[in-house]
């Protein structure tokens, strides 16, 4: 009892300001309520809506002071009066429907209320069912809030168990968590996570939040995408949006099927418009491996207010001018870069790239989840050496801007979005801040980058996507499509030299060459020990083999960004090779591992993308042991067309037998059935180039057959020859 005692004084120290207790009996009851009294013999509790109930101490296993939210009076669910989730409960679909999924949503409401232009109410709830063991995964729920601009509130959590119980959520299973408290001005977003209470297969939550966002504008935007379609099954699925009449507000649909379409419903009343979507799939989808992301695939709608271009650009202007660094720390930092007249603009901004990303650490907070297009401070990256992609760019083109050459702060979004700030006038459609540079009259582009990529490279989720800048000399914006085709920066090439020995070992020299996000993973190596290095080498040659002994290894120089990564390797592979006689030595192509596993369905329901557009060339070299020669293949491994390309030939001059392939990909995604047949039909004519053996004979020289000797009368040497010829 004391224990007890001493546990509910401490929590009524920490949450005094709770109006809701929890009550927990030996027996596994629970009873919500309010405390009123504990003495020494008895604990009295007011239950809700039924009274003072008394207790003895050894009927209590603890007491928890917890909030109380609605419909936690409630404890069976034969008193559940609350209409859509009674209708639901009486009416609930048999599960033998769903014998593939995990869980059926029963009913999901998304609900958006715009209280005025820049003032919104949203409102989320779900009910759902469990069905097996792997969704009881949906019972923890979390999402992300911004801080200073939206205010969140979990209505109610309820678990309804197939008994007929009804569970309430207690604060013990919420937190609300601060993230990136270390870097305050950073500190943006919040992370809320709940965990519901006694769910079971079988068991049915029900859940809502409410989130209230405030100052929306031009550089503060909202906007709402919504994608029907999951891959578990969903009985009703509402989208819901009621705003002024007279206000502005876009809506717009994509993926639009003419079967099992949602269903759209508006009306004007009271002065306000209402727009409603409703929609059910009882069957959910497969996911296919490599398949386009959903968003692009099934009905999605996406709302956002359209805003003038002009007042927008104005107000980015104003906010960029704010965020501009002082000049005494703006030149304190050019001067450490020790730029000099010599070098040429490209040497100068890669200088400045480089400088930034070294020293100053990247949070990782984009504009989304700042919640902003508004920079942070300029100074404060100088000064305590931290900011996110948007501020380091900014301070990138504040420095360049002092130097002279010209860049444009812009956004973007992905290349795969179809909705783009282009045709749609809010910038909360662009996801990524990025830089326009003008050097000598050629537009290079970056998102910021990183200590590990060379300046100008641009990530292959923004190659070919279509960016908006803002023309600091002139005002207003422009649109611009960063270069797509970027075969230097999604490149590999590899060079190997095989000495093949009698015994069927292998010695050999490898030289690997990377460019674009390749790169990244390589130059990492020179953050690491020397120890972690030896151990990545070591990794490397036993994915080639699994008897493969790692002799040396070497890089080129990993802080030069502009410069080739190189990495080269020795090593030898015991018995590579296998020895069907001592005439006979068999063995694959270790160095070529294409496989068909992204090619492995025969057809496709939905549509295939491919990571980028790439280019890659290899190049092997077998030193063959004497005598041996390669027994020639009957078919070439070749495929050509306009998306893809696969070329490769083995031949054998002397001593050694050359191989080379290079593969190009034109395209990034396979839209048609066509266009997937068409990789198929590559892949696979790569994956059985792997398989092919190597076949190598040895050939025993021909013997030089022995002249007959002629009788000595009929020989005459060279000099009596001569002496005749005197005579």
């Amino acid at each position: 009892m004391k224990k007890l005692l001493t546990t509910l004084i401490l929590s009524l120290i920490t949450l005094f300001a709770a109006n809701a207790d929890v009550i927990y009996l030996n027996e596994g009851e629970e009873i919500v309520g309010r405390l009123k009294a504990i003495d020494n013999e008895q604990i009295a509790f007011e239950e809700l809506n039924r009274g003072v109930r008394e207790f003895k101490h050894d009927e209590v296993a603890h007491i928890l002071l917890s909030k109380i939210r609605k419909g936690d009076e409630i404890d069976n669910v034969a008193s559940i009066t609350e209409p859509i989730a009674a209708g639901i409960l009486k009416n609930l679909p048999d599960p033998t429907l769903f014998t593939n999924a995990n869980y059926v949503t029963l009913y999901r409401l998304n609900e958006v209320e715009y209280l005025s232009e820049n003032k919104i109410v949203v409102r989320n709830r779900e009910i759902v069912q469990i069905l097996k063991e792997p969704g009881l995964d949906v019972a923890n729920q979390s999402f992300y809030y911004y801080t200073e601009r939206e205010n969140c509130n979990l209505e109610y959590a309820h678990t309804y168990s197939p008994e007929g119980r009804v569970y309430h959520i207690t604060d013990d299973a919420i937190s609300d968590e601060s993230l990136l408290s270390g870097t305050p001005e950073y500190a943006r977003l919040k992370k809320f996570k709940m965990a519901l209470k006694k769910v079971d297969i079988g068991s049915i939550i029900d859940f809502c939040f409410v989130r209230e966002l405030s100052g929306i504008d031009e550089i503060h935007p909202f906007t709402l995408s919504n994608t029907f379609g999951e891959r578990e099954p969903v009985l009703h699925e509402e989208l819901s949006v009621i705003f002024p009449e007279k206000m502005k507000l876009n809506k717009v649909q994509m993926q639009w099927p003419s079967e099992n379409a949602p269903r759209f419903h508006e009306k004007t009343q009271g002065g306000k418009t209402s727009w409603k979507w409703i929609f059910s799939d009882p069957k959910g989808y497969i996911p296919e491996q490599n398949m386009l992301a959903r968003s692009r695939i099934f009905p999605r709608v996406v709302l956002y207010q359209p805003h003038d271009w002009e007042k927008t650009a104005q107000k980015l202007a104003a906010a960029y001018e704010e965020a501009k660094p002082s000049e005494v720390l703006l030149d304190e930092f050019i001067a450490r870069l020790k730029l000099t007249d010599d070098m040429t603009p490209f040497h100068k901004v890669s200088r400045i790239y480089e400088a930034i990303n070294r020293d100053i650490r990247d949070v990782g907070m984009g504009v989304h989840e700042m919640g902003s297009f508004k920079p942070v401070s300029t100074n404060i990256s100088l000064q305590k050496k931290y900011g996110n992609s948007q501020a380091n760019l900014a301070l990138l083109h504040f420095a360049l801007q002092k130097i002279g050459i010209e860049s444009q702060p812009g956004f973007s979004s992905s290349k795969r979005e179809l909705i783009t700030v282009k045709d749609h006038n809010n910038l909360g459609l662009a996801d990524y801040s990025i830089l326009r540079i003008v050097i000598d009259n050629q537009a290079f582009f970056t998102d910021g980058g990183s200590i590990y990529l060379p300046f100008s490279y641009i990530p292959t989720y923004l190659q070919g996507a279509v960016g908006i800048f803002h023309d600091t000399g002139k005002g207003g914006f422009f649109f611009d499509t960063m270069p797509r085709q970027t075969f230097e920066w999604n490149r590999f090439d590899r060079t190997v030299i095989v000495k093949i020995l009698e015994n069927g070992s292998m010695n050999v020299q490898e030289s690997l060459s990377y460019r674009g996000p390749y790169e990244a993973g390589i130059r990492e190596l020179k953050s690491i020990k020397e120890k972690e290095k030896q151990n990545y080498a070591e990794r490397r040659v036993k994915r080639v083999h699994p008897r493969a002994v790692l002799q040396n290894f070497g890089f080129s120089d990993m802080n030069d960004l502009n410069g080739p990564a190189v990495l080269t390797l020795s090593y030898s592979i015991p018995e590579a090779a296998q020895m069907a006689s001592d005439k006979i030595m068999t063995f694959t192509n270790f160095w070529v591992n294409y496989n068909s596993g992204s090619a492995s369905l025969a057809t496709r329901t939905y549509p295939m993308q491919y990571w980028a557009t790439e280019e890659n060339q290899q190049t092997i070299v077998f030193e063959l042991p004497e005598n041996f020669n390669w027994v020639t293949w009957s078919k070439q491994y070749q495929h050509t067309s306009p998306d893809l390309v696969f070329m490769s030939n083995i031949n054998q001059n002397g001593r050694q037998l050359i191989y080379s392939d290079r593969f190009i990909a034109r395209a990034d995604e396979f839209l048609s059935d066509a266009a997937y047949q068409n990789y198929r039909s590559c892949i696979l004519t790569m994956s059985e180039l792997a398989n092919q053996w190597i076949i190598l004979e040895k050939i025993e020289p021909p013997q030089k057959e022995k002249e007959p000797e002629l009788p000595v009368s009929q020989t005459a040497s060279p000099s009596e020859k001569l002496e005749e010829s005197q005579d």
